[in-house]
């Protein structure tokens, strides 16, 4: 317990001196949120909006669509960009070499890094909240417990697949050039830049298989009060395995 609270201490005073990271996974997103609901506004007779024969905006305003879907977009940058670029370059500079020099588990890494996450996780899930209810007068979570639960399972999700990611990528540059290519990939066609209501067939159904898709249903649902997204919470859980397990066998120290 003792190294894993140093060892998250030391993540984080390295996560706050990286200025990529802290405004790619907190700016971005929040600016994003902002830009599409000043576009689209917060009246709420788009609610019902129809395209496609779905309900574009899930039937709350696009407002509130988007700030629940912002979020996950905070996660899908946390695993996808910081994780696999971290770790990457620990590689590089023969960090993970000397960590594992001293007999620190790789438990102790992978725990430090995830709570890091989680951290930045909750600072960036709160400002977006206050930010889109003061200024477009947002609605809050209806279900905390069913956001959190989301956002949980979510994190460990991507973060499964952030170290995927670290495994097999060369270094810090690849890691960022690949991060990058998939989180963009996978937030044009989730639902969380254009609705997923007016994309193309063909994209609805690649979205089907993109997990930050599964991500953005599984909070927006109990943060609207529509329940817990069970299917979308196993399909999380399906990633974290399936990314998670050979991660762990293929994670290289050196």
């Amino acid at each position: 317990m003792r190294g894993y609270l140093a060892m998250t201490r030391a993540e984080m005073r390295l996560f706050r001196r990286e200025p990529f990271s802290v405004v790619f996974v907190l700016a971005f997103p929040l600016m994003m949120m902002l830009l599409l609901s000043a576009v689209f506004g917060n009246d709420q007779a788009d609610a019902n909006d129809v395209e496609n024969g779905m309900l574009v905006w899930r039937g709350v305003t696009p407002t509130d669509y988007y700030t629940a879907g912002s979020v996950a977009v905070i996660v899908a940058a946390l695993g996808l960009m910081t994780l696999p670029i971290n770790l990457s370059g620990y590689r590089e500079q023969g960090i993970l070499r000397r960590l594992r020099a001293s007999s620190v588990p790789a438990s102790t890494l992978f725990s430090a890094q995830l709570t890091v996450a989680f951290a930045t996780l909750l600072a960036g899930a709160l400002i977006m909240g206050f930010v889109a209810w003061l200024g477009y007068d947002a609605t809050l979570p209806q279900d905390v417990a069913g956001v959190a639960v989301a956002l949980a399972v979510g994190t460990v999700a991507f973060g499964a697949i952030g170290l995927l990611l670290a495994s097999v990528v060369g270094g810090s540059r690849a890691a960022q050039g690949i991060g990058l290519l998939l989180f963009f990939a996978m937030w044009l066609v989730s639902g969380t830049a254009p609705p997923r209501a007016v994309l193309p067939s063909g994209l609805r159904d690649v979205s089907d298989y993109v997990p930050l898709t599964h991500l953005v249903t599984a909070i927006q649902d109990p943060w609207f009060g529509f329940g817990w997204s069970w299917s979308d919470l196993i399909v999380l859980a399906g990633f974290a395995i399936v990314a998670g397990v050979p991660a762990l066998w293929l994670f290289r120290w050196d």
